[in-house]
């Protein structure tokens, strides 16, 4: 393989994916077998100047959000650039919040499939993993259905491609028991390269600061997490008063919910709005704080700013549900956890990670050596290979199941 072709989001667009994808295409750059990587990118809102890449990337805009022929538009770019492969870095709300579009967006893969394209699809979450009653469709029954029925739909036709790789274990057993897949992969999410431009503080030498990160308003939410905040400053000093940074946007379903919580709680200094972090910030963003707060309603994949404040030495604070046992158990990474939905809960994690310096230090260290086990130079590696096998129809053969899903097995020696 020659010419790799990646569909996803791509910076400085702040679309989902985004910063998963810049690492990814940089571990392709790396590689010695590959000449050149085409990024087919969605468009931005505004013009902004494309980023300083390597000789071996190539970034054209050719889809954007909420477009209803977003898939077409990809299909006429895969045409006109010719890859040997292509590989799709998606998750379920790629190319919309509307489920028109982002329903036709994720045909795609499929469609590339059917052209003669070898393709492989990264999915960072199942529709059948979410819980949609915690979403922005809680309280409308008819549309949860719709949506479970398209994204079974949608599901069988990715796996037509020529395979399908998830980021948590939990993914890979839906696929291969409810959809008998035998295309489906589990590779790790993989833990983004350790930046030396600041220096690593030891907890004990950062300040009273706690960050969270993320885009806001949906299943993930920030009332409960600043109450908690305000409670446990109640019972402290001025000086020992801790303060929440808050990073990223507002989720597309719910735009102005930010500047909405930005002006009920003006008043408080503890609480501040970071906006979006651009990839250049994570860093120092996640480097000034002794904890990172996740507090989900309900969770819908690998979590990137997980295994983010994992590389940054800030130990994490998360509720005990779904997707964020998976990864702990997995992939060995550690943090304080609480009881979802609970604020009590809640405030205990914090108190406890902020008091049990040695406790937060040892996981810092643990989650630290954990994410140098599982890089994007050790992804990309795994997805060129299943790429790469998928072409060659060395291991697979394609055939047609019981249930009408496209499926893989081993080639009989």
């Amino acid at each position: 393989m020659k010419t790799l072709a990646l569909v996803t989001a791509f910076p400085p667009s702040s679309g989902s994916l985004n910063e998963y994808a810049l690492h990814l295409v940089n571990a392709f750059a790396r590689r010695s077998d590959l000449d050149h990587i085409i990024v087919l990118a969605d468009k931005m809102d505004a013009p902004l100047p494309e980023l300083d890449l390597d000789p071996k990337i190539e970034v054209r805009r050719v889809w954007a959000f909420n477009d209803m022929f977003s898939a077409k538009k990809i299909m006429t770019a895969i045409d006109n650039c010719k890859p040997d492969n292509v590989l799709f870095n998606l998750q379920t709300a790629s190319f919309g919040d509307k489920e028109i579009p982002a329903a036709l967006g994720l045909l795609a893969p499929a469609l590339t499939q059917l052209k003669g394209y070898t393709s492989g699809v990264l999915m960072h979450n199942l529709i059948d993993a979410v819980d949609l009653a915690q979403t922005n469709l809680a309280n409308q029954k008819l549309r949860q259905k719709i949506v479970e029925l398209a994204g079974t739909l949608i599901t069988k036709a990715m796996l037509r491609t020529g395979y399908m790789s998830v980021t948590l274990d939990s993914f890979h057993e839906i696929l291969t028991s409810k959809y008998k897949a035998k295309n489906a992969f589990m590779v790790p999410h993989g833990s983004f390269p350790i930046a030396s431009t600041l220096p690593a503080y030891r907890l004990s030498e950062r300040k009273n600061k706690i960050v969270t990160m993320g885009k806001f308003g949906t299943y993930k939410k920030l009332e409960r997490l600043i109450f908690a905040v305000q409670n446990i400053n109640k019972t402290r000093t001025e000086t020992d008063k801790i303060s929440l940074i808050i990073g990223g946007s507002d989720h597309p379903a719910t735009p102005g919910y930010l500047d909405c919580l930005a002006k009920m709680f003006k008043a408080d200094d503890a609480i501040k709005f970071h906006g979006y972090v651009a990839e250049e910030d994570v860093e120092g963003f996640f480097k000034q704080a002794r904890l990172a707060v996740f507090d989900y309603d309900s969770t819908t994949g690998s979590s990137g700013v997980l295994h983010q404040a994992a590389i940054y030495g800030t130990p994490p604070v998360y509720p005990m549900m779904g997707d964020f046992i998976d990864v702990t158990e997995r992939e060995g990474l550690s943090g304080f956890h609480y009881t979802p939905l609970d604020q009590d809960s809640l405030e205990q994690s914090i108190e406890q990670g902020l008091s049990k310096t040695k406790t937060a230090q040892s996981m810092a260290d643990n989650n630290l050596d954990v994410s140098k086990g599982v890089t994007m130079d050790t992804v990309a590696a795994a997805q060129l290979r299943l790429l790469r096998r998928a072409h060659k129809g060395r291991f697979l053969k394609m055939r047609h199941s019981d249930n009408k899903v496209v499926s893989l097995r081993p080639k009989v020696s």
